[in-house]
C-alpha cells in the first residue's frame, strides 16, 4: 500500500487548475477550493468534483442542504481567491464580484469560466466523495487571461 504523504507528492507531479465551487443559498454562500475537477460527459453535459468527506461543503450536498454547485476556473490573479476557499488566508468579502448562477450558486464575475450545475449522481470513494454534476449553464467569462495552476504543491506552478 502507499503511504498518503508519498502518493500526495506523487500527484504533485500532475500540473492542474484550480476551481472555487460554490453552494447556494445566494443569501448563505459557502465555496470550497476544488482541483479535482474534470468533464465526464458532452452529452449530456456532466462535469466532476471531488469533496473531502471532511468538509463543510460535502455536508452540504450529502445532507441535501444544497442540491446544486457551481464550479468556477479561477484566472492567475485569483490566486487570494483559490487561497481564501482553501482555508488558506481570509478575505473581508469573499463573494464580492459575484451574481448568481440560474441555481442560486454564485459565479465569480472574474473567473475564466463556469459551469452551474445541479446534482446528477454521487459515488463515496475513500475519503472523499465523487459528485458529478449536470450543466444547467456554463460560460467563458474571459478567453484572455492565463489560468491559475497548481504544481508540485505551489500556486501558479508550471512545469520546467
Amino acid at each position: 500500500m502507499t503511504d498518503p504523504d508519498d502518493f500526495r507528492r506523487v500527484m504533485g507531479q500532475f500540473a492542474t487548475g484550480v476551481t472555487v465551487v460554490t453552494f447556494p443559498p445566494a443569501d448563505d454562500p459557502h465555496g470550497i477550493t476544488v482541483n479535482a475537477f474534470a468533464s465526464a460527459s458532452l452529452d449530456p453535459p456532466l462535469v466532476l468534483v471531488c469533496l473531502d468527506h471532511d468538509t463543510r461543503s460535502h455536508e452540504l450536498l450529502a445532507s441535501g442542504d444544497a442540491d446544486a454547485f457551481c464550479v468556477n476556473v479561477l484566472a492567475a490573479d485569483q490566486q487570494p481567491v483559490g487561497e481564501h476557499f482553501a482555508g488558506m488566508t481570509d478575505l473581508d468579502e469573499p463573494f464580492a464580484g459575484t451574481h448568481a448562477a440560474s441555481t442560486g450558486a454564485p459565479v465569480f464575475e472574474s473567473a475564466l469560466a463556469y459551469v452551474d450545475c445541479t446534482v446528477h449522481s454521487s459515488l463515496a470513494v475513500g475519503d472523499h466523495t465523487v459528485y458529478v454534476g449536470e450543466a444547467a449553464d456554463a460560460d467563458v467569462l474571459d478567453d484572455t487571461a492565463d489560468p491559475l495552476t497548481f504544481f508540485r504543491g505551489e500556486w501558479g506552478g508550471r512545469p520546467r
